[in-house]
């Protein structure tokens, strides 16, 4: 991973939070500064690049748009096909077509998570205000 030299004007608040939190776990503040980053907005490094190409393309969504996202739900339909197989699969009972619809339902509920995910903290990231 290289390294990118910034500068950055902070308000003393939160400069003097780092400091301290810096000195108390005796750590460098730029390391401090850098977990702070990672935790706010988390990277996509790792990730199969279709699901970067798509995670990516909520940041040019509006926030309306993306509002919607961050709120979206796995339709009905396919959360009880889940369910189902989720119990037939636990009993030992899915066959093999069985168990390819299984990991595809899987699949499609773990994108949608992520998107979720990436959609609240974008929203985080432009100030707006999160459920509780």
């Amino acid at each position: 991973m290289s390294l990118q030299a910034v500068t950055l004007q902070l308000p003393e608040s939160i400069y003097k939070s780092a400091r301290r939190t810096a000195r108390v776990v005796k750590r460098p503040l730029e390391e401090i500064l850098v977990t702070v980053l990672k935790s706010s907005l988390p990277t996509l490094d790792g990730l199969p690049p279709e699901i970067v190409t798509e995670l990516t393309a909520l940041e040019s969504l509006d926030n309306e748009q993306l509002s919607e996202v961050a709120h979206s739900t796995f339709p009905p339909s396919q959360r009880r096909r889940l369910s189902a197989l989720l119990r037939k699969n636990q009993a030992g009972q899915t066959t093999a077509r069985e168990q390819d619809a299984l990991e595809i339902l899987i699949s499609e509920a773990e994108r949608l998570m992520l998107r979720k995910s990436r959609g609240y903290a974008l929203l985080k990231w432009r100030g707006l205000a999160l459920p509780s």
